[in-house]
């Protein structure tokens, strides 16, 4: 298993992330309705700190991983 795997998903994840926000930032410059409050509230509000957690537990996986494979040497 290559640990690098874990690092460059992570990264990918957390980019899509800062670009979902980005977009979502500009999408509210135009759309500012209940729907819009409601859209946020429902579905990314929730999302960044899953994101987040993610993020962290990847980190310490690879940490492992790669603990693992140093003894393993």
């Amino acid at each position: 298993m290559i640990v690098g795997d874990l690092v460059s998903g992570s990264a990918q994840l957390a980019e899509a992330s800062k670009k979902l926000l980005m977009h979502w930032e500009l999408a509210t410059e135009q759309w500012h309705d209940k729907t819009s409050e409601k859209f946020e509230e429902i579905h990314l509000a929730p999302l960044q700190p899953l994101v987040r957690m993610t993020l962290d537990a990847i980190g310490r996986l690879a940490e492992t991983l790669e603990r693992a494979q140093r003894e393993c040497s």
